[in-house]
């Protein structure tokens, strides 16, 4: 170590003069240049054998990034995109599907509107042909009734007369009699 600060403290004491300071910048020329020639080819060398492939690797790193961030926006986007068609899809199924119960309860109640009326139709008809038979068997009772009031009457004639009166006036007579019951009947 005492060397070195001899050595040190020897070459910082001298001073220097300008053809010593230029050969300790540059001390040779000539190695100077072999040095120099020497660290260009170097350079040329890594610049071909390294730098390139180097280079290339990573421009194709890049460009596989790139095309994967590409791709994965456009995935992105086409996902996007099957997210608002099927939201789409939901609301016009979800329309459709109220749609459908709506139509079909109309129907239904259609269907019950129908059913009503054609009940009450065959309720309305059963009731006029109900009327007419029972008005058929009013006219049929009356009919029977007059028929057995003629009968008696001509019995009880027969009897009260003791006679035979012509059959046109029996049947005049009892016509007439039977006729102004049933007026009496009626009227009450």
């Amino acid at each position: 170590m005492n060397l070195l600060v001899l050595i040190l403290t020897e070459s910082v004491l001298d001073k220097p003069d300008s053809e010593s300071f230029i050969e300790k910048v540059i001390p040779n020329f000539w190695a100077f240049l072999v040095q120099f020639i020497a660290f260009i080819i170097m350079i040329l060398i890594v610049i071909k054998f390294a730098y390139k492939p180097v280079a290339n690797f990573l421009r194709k790193r890049r460009e596989y990034v790139e095309s994967n961030l590409n791709e994965a926006l456009n995935k992105n986007k086409e996902a996007d995109l099957n997210l608002e068609q099927t939201k789409s899809n939901l609301q016009s199924s979800q329309k459709e599907a109220i749609q459908i119960i709506q139509d079909a309860k109309k129907q239904a109640e259609l269907e019950r509107s129908q059913m009503l009326e054609d009940t009450n139709k065959d309720i309305a008809a059963r009731r006029i042909k109900a009327e007419e038979e029972l008005e058929i068997s009013k006219e049929k009772a009356l009919k029977e009734m007059h028929d057995d009031v003629i009968d008696i009457a001509m019995e009880a004639t027969k009897n009260i007369l003791n006679r035979n009166i012509s059959e046109q006036d029996d049947q005049k007579l009892l016509d007439d009699f039977v006729d102004d019951l049933i007026d009496e009947k009626v009227e009450k």
